[in-house]
């Protein structure tokens, strides 16, 4: 069987992009798999081989059309049985999409919570929107990969793909990396870094969109917690309004930002308790790798955290408003017992999402639509 699996990039550190690369890894030995993308890093080992996409020089906001474009002429060659593509900048037609989310429930929940304006006025999402649709068109696709059951439903609702053509495969962790065996000299060196002692009760929070993942309401909450509750923000983006806002809350010093880590399995051995109040997802990496490092989580319900949360026993739902997320919170910073008893089943559960098991089910998939489509040729 030989595979294209088309994403606009494959690396180990963004989203879709190191999903994307993993579960390649894990089925190159298995199938004929060929990546279509205009940057793999690191470069692929054989037997997974790379086909270059050529990035066009046209404004960022039309890149998920003329990916599609380009992407589309790059796979014609090579005679595909399947064609496999991974996220929003689809090719043309495929056989498989593994929808890691749906744009059009994205949209529809920033004007429900007042940032409909900012979101008409970025072209980026127009383009993404017009590619969806397109993507989920009748006779553009086979069968879709849902990451969560959310994700499917949304696609089932927003563009009418019957229920029965979607697969749902979560995402993977890698145990081993947020398990390393010097986890502890690890988090010694993290919080030393930046200040922590021992009686502090770190609230970790992962994410490279603050507004979006909830940052302002962690913020407030920590007000309305202990003393020795601290919030240590990883990821990049603009950090004055939280700086501000924490200064105003007077926990100006409560909040240490460490920016962008591409060692981001440290901090989680640095971490406490993962905190995530966040606006949308599809299923979130960063849930289960904070799991497997063994934190109990605080999220709120969205897609991927209601199919693996377990309220009160590996972690608690949360809302995002500072007062009820401090009255969530609260247990978990003043009872170290049951901090660890909740991460160490968040971490059991966790050991159910390997990349092995992704890898495995999607090549089911591609089984059963190679079948499909030698039924009617």
């Amino acid at each position: 069987m030989r595979v294209g699996m088309s994403s606009f990039r494959f690396n180990r550190e963004g989203g879709i992009e190191r999903a994307s690369y993993e579960v390649a890894a894990r089925l190159a030995g298995r199938i004929d798999l060929t990546l279509l993308a205009t940057a793999v890093e690191p470069a692929p080992a054989p037997p997974l081989t790379w086909q270059q996409v050529p990035r066009s020089s046209l404004p960022g906001f039309m890149t998920p059309a003329t990916y599609s474009a380009a992407a589309t002429r790059a796979a014609a060659p090579h005679g595909f049985d399947i064609l496999h593509n991974q996220g929003g900048c689809a090719l043309r037609s495929q056989d498989i999409i593994t929808a890691h989310s749906c744009h059009r429930a994205w949209w529809e929940m920033k004007f429900r919570n007042g940032e409909g304006a900012r979101a008409l006025l970025n072209p980026h999402h127009h383009a993404i929107l017009r590619v969806e649709k397109r993507n989920y068109r009748p006779g553009a696709f086979r069968r879709v990969i849902a990451v969560s059951h959310g994700v499917g439903r949304e696609i089932s609702e927003h563009y009418g793909v019957p229920p029965e053509l979607i697969s749902v495969i979560p995402n993977g962790v890698d145990a081993a990396r947020f398990q390393p065996s010097d986890a502890d000299e690890r988090r010694r060196d993290i919080r030393t870094r930046h200040g922590f002692t021992d009686d502090d009760v770190v609230l970790l929070f992962v994410g490279k969109e603050f507004r979006r993942k909830g940052l302002a309401p962690l913020v407030d909450a920590l007000a309305h917690l202990p003393a020795q509750a601290k919030a240590l923000v990883v990821g990049g983006d603009d950090q004055t309004p939280f700086r501000a806002q924490a200064a105003a809350r007077g926990v100006g010093d409560r909040l240490v930002f460490a920016g962008h880590s591409p060692r981001v399995e440290d901090y989680f051995q640095a971490g406490d308790v993962f905190v995530f109040p966040t606006l949308y997802e599809a299923f979130a990496l960063v849930t289960l790798e904070a799991a497997s490092a063994g934190l109990p989580l605080a999220t709120n319900r969205v897609n991927g955290t209601e199919d693996f949360v377990i309220d009160g026993a590996n972690g608690v739902f949360i809302d995002r408003d500072g007062r009820a997320l401090a009255r969530s919170l609260a247990p978990l910073v003043t009872d170290r017992a049951l901090r660890r008893r909740m991460g160490a089943q968040a971490r059991a559960d966790a050991a159910a999402y390997t990349w092995d098991s992704v890898a495995d089910r999607t090549l089911d998939v591609y089984r059963e639509v190679w079948e499909d489509k030698r039924a009617v040729s």
